[in-house]
C-alpha cells in the first residue's frame, strides 16, 4: 500500500511542478504583451505560447507515465520503493542536482527558442512556395508544388521539435539507452520524411518540365522540345521508377539503422539496379522506334509504293527490337541477382525446339507470313479481298493478317490466305440493271450517262474514272442485262454501287420510266394453273 502512495505522491509532485511551470509561462506571456514592440507581433507570440503550453502538458504526461512504469517495475522486482528512493537520493551528489537544474534551464531555453524560431521558418518556406509557383508563370504544376512545400513545412516542424526533445534529454542526463533510441527514432523519421519529400519533389520537377514543354511546344525549331515530345508518354513510367527507387533507398537507410535487420540492406542496391535496367530498356526501345521511323518513313524522295512497303515492315522491325531488348534485360537482371543464365537458356532452347516440332500450325503461319511479305502480295493500307472478305490491310504480322472494313475487324491466319484480290490502285463499282425488251435502250443509256456525271460531280475525290455502260451483258426470256462500271478509289466500290443504284432508280422515276411487273403462266401436270409474279428491282 505504501508503494502506491509513494507512486501517487511522485506523480502528484510532477503535476504540481508542471502546473507551476504553466502558470509561470502564462504570467510571462501576459507581461510580454504589455511591451509595445511585442504587442505588434501578438499573433506570433500567441502561437509560441500555445505550443509551449502543449509541450509542457505532453512532457508532464510522459514523465508521469515513465515514473509509474519505473515504480511498477521496482514493485514487480519486490523492492521497497521508500527504501530504494531514499538510498537513491542519498547516493546522488549535490553536483548532480546542480547539473540537473542547469539541464532543466537549458531544456526550457531550447524549447522556448524552438517555439520562437519555427514561425520564421514557416514564413521562409511559404515565401519559397510562392516563388516556385510563380516560376515562368506556370499554373499546371501549382498544386504539386503547394503539396510539396506544405508537406515539407509540417514535417520540418516535427523534426525540429523531436531534435529539441532529444537534445533536452541530453541536458537532463537521462540514461544513455534512452538518448540513443531517441536519436535512432529521429534518424529513421528524418530518413522517411526525406524519402517522401524526394518523391514529391521529383513529381513536381517532372510536372514542371512537362508544363514548360507544353508552353513552348509551338517553337518547333527547338530540337530538344521535339525530342521531348516523342518521349512524353514515358513520363508516368519515369515517375513510377523514380518513386520506387526512392522508396527502396529510404527502406535501405532505415534498415541500416536497426542492427538486427541491417543485413537486409544489401538487397536495396540490387533492386535499384533492376529498376534502372527496366527503365533504360524502355527508353532505348523508344529511341530505337524513333530512329526506325526516321530512317524508314522520313524519306520524301521515295515513291508511294516504297513508302507503303516501309510502313509494312516498320512494325516487324519494331517487334524484333522490342523482344531483343527485353531478352537482353532479362539476362542482365539474372546476372545482377547472381544467377547464371546459361543453363536457363539451354533449357529454353530445348523447350522451344520441342514446342516448335509440335506446333505445326504456328510454323505454317510464320512461313506463309514471310512469303506474303517478301513476295509482296499486299501491303499495309491496301484494299484487298482475302477468301471473300473485303477490307483495308491494317497489319501484317508473322502469324496473322488484319483487315478492317465498316467497323469489322477480321484476323486471318496467314496459312489460311488462299484467294487474294488486291485492289491497291482502284476498284470497279459494278451495277447490273435488268430492263425489259420494250424499253428504249438509247434513252436508258442517256439517263445512265447523265447520272454518272452527277455522281462524279458529287464525289470527285472518290471517282477515278467516269461511269461507263459496258453494253448488254446477257439476254433473258423477258429482260436484258446491262453492265454499268465506275472506277473508284480502293474500298469505295460497295458504297458507290449503292449510291449509283439509288440515283438511277430516282432518275427513272423522274423520267416516267418504269420497270414493269412481268406475269407468266406455268402449267402443272395436274391441269391447274399457277401464276408466278416476278419483280426485278434495280
Amino acid at each position: 500500500m505504501n508503494d502506491f502512495i509513494v507512486t501517487g505522491a511522485e506523480i502528484g509532485f510532477i503535476i504540481c511542478i508542471f502546473v507551476a511551470m504553466r502558470f509561470f509561462v502564462s504570467r510571462i506571456y501576459k507581461q510580454l504583451l504589455k511591451v509595445s514592440s511585442i504587442k505588434a507581433k501578438e499573433q506570433n507570440v500567441q502561437v509560441i505560447y500555445q505550443n509551449l503550453q502543449i509541450l509542457i502538458t505532453i512532457s508532464s504526461l510522459l514523465l508521469c507515465l515513465v515514473v509509474a512504469a519505473f515504480n511498477g517495475w521496482l514493485i514487480y522486482q519486490g523492492k521497497d520503493l521508500i527504501e530504494y528512493k531514499q538510498s537513491l537520493i542519498q547516493n546522488i551528489s549535490p553536483d548532480y542536482w546542480i547539473e540537473i537544474g542547469i539541464g532543466v534551464i537549458k531544456s526550457l531555453s531550447l524549447l522556448i527558442l524552438t517555439s520562437w524560431i519555427i514561425p520564421y521558418i514557416d514564413k521562409f518556406i511559404n515565401w519559397l512556395n510562392e516563388r516556385a509557383k510563380n516560376f515562368e508563370k506556370l499554373t499546371a504544376n501549382d498544386k504539386t508544388i503547394e503539396n510539396l512545400f506544405k508537406f515539407f513545412k509540417d514535417n520540418l516542424n516535427k523534426i525540429i521539435w523531436l531534435l529539441s526533445i532529444a537534445i533536452s534529454a541530453q541536458f537532463m542526463q537521462l540514461p544513455i539507452v534512452i538518448i540513443q533510441y531517441l536519436y535512432i527514432g529521429l534518424r529513421i523519421y528524418m530518413i522517411i520524411i526525406a524519402g517522401l519529400i524526394f518523391v514529391k519533389a521529383s513529381t513536381a520537377v517532372i510536372d514542371t518540365i512537362d508544363a514548360l514543354s507544353n508552353k513552348y511546344s509551338e517553337q518547333n525549331n527547338i530540337f530538344i522540345l521535339r525530342i521531348y515530345d516523342n518521349f512524353s508518354h514515358l513520363i508516368p513510367l519515369a515517375k513510377r521508377c523514380i518513386e520506387y527507387a526512392i522508396y527502396i533507398v529510404t527502406a535501405t537507410l532505415v534498415i541500416q539503422q536497426l542492427d538486427f535487420i541491417a543485413k537486409l540492406a544489401t538487397y536495396g542496391p540490387l533492386l535499384i539496379q533492376i529498376i534502372g535496367i527496366i527503365f533504360i530498356t524502355r527508353v532505348v526501345e523508344e529511341i530505337a522506334k524513333l530512329v526506325l521511323e526516321k530512317l524508314l518513313l522520313d524519306n520524301n524522295d521515295s515513291s508511294n509504293l516504297s513508302q507503303q512497303r516501309r510502313q509494312t515492315f516498320l512494325p516487324l522491325f519494331q517487334s524484333f527490337i522490342k523482344y531483343f531488348l527485353y531478352f537482353g534485360a532479362g539476362i542482365a537482371i539474372l546476372y545482377i541477382v547472381n544467377i547464371d543464365p546459361t543453363p536457363i537458356l539451354a533449357g529454353v532452347g530445348i523447350l522451344g525446339l520441342t514446342v516448335g516440332m509440335g506446333a505445326k500450325s504456328l510454323i505454317e503461319d510464320i512461313v506463309a507470313g514471310f512469303f506474303i511479305l517478301f513476295e509482296n502480295y499486299y501491303l499495309v493500307g491496301d484494299f484487298v479481298e482475302i477468301n471473300g472478305v473485303y477490307g483495308f490491310v491494317t497489319g501484317i504480322e508473322l502469324r496473322t493478317t488484319r483487315i478492317n472494313y465498316e467497323d469489322k475487324h477480321h484476323i486471318i491466319h496467314n496459312r489460311d490466305v488462299k484467294d487474294v484480290v488486291n485492289h491497291s490502285h482502284h476498284s470497279n463499282s459494278v451495277v447490273t440493271l435488268k430492263i425489259p425488251y420494250q424499253s428504249d435502250i438509247n434513252q436508258i443509256y442517256e439517263i445512265i450517262d447523265r447520272v454518272g456525271k452527277e455522281l462524279q460531280e458529287k464525289y470527285p475525290e472518290e471517282i477515278m474514272k467516269g461511269t461507263v455502260v459496258d453494253g448488254i451483258e446477257e439476254f433473258y426470256d423477258y429482260q436484258m442485262l446491262i453492265h454499268i462500271t465506275t472506277e473508284v478509289k480502293p474500298g469505295r466500290h460497295i458504297d458507290m454501287k449503292r449510291i449509283l443504284g439509288t440515283m438511277i432508280k430516282q432518275a427513272f422515276q423522274e423520267e416516267g420510266i418504269e420497270i414493269p411487273v412481268i406475269h407468266h403462266l406455268t402449267m402443272t401436270n395436274q391441269g391447274t394453273t399457277n401464276m408466278n409474279l416476278n419483280k426485278d428491282n434495280v
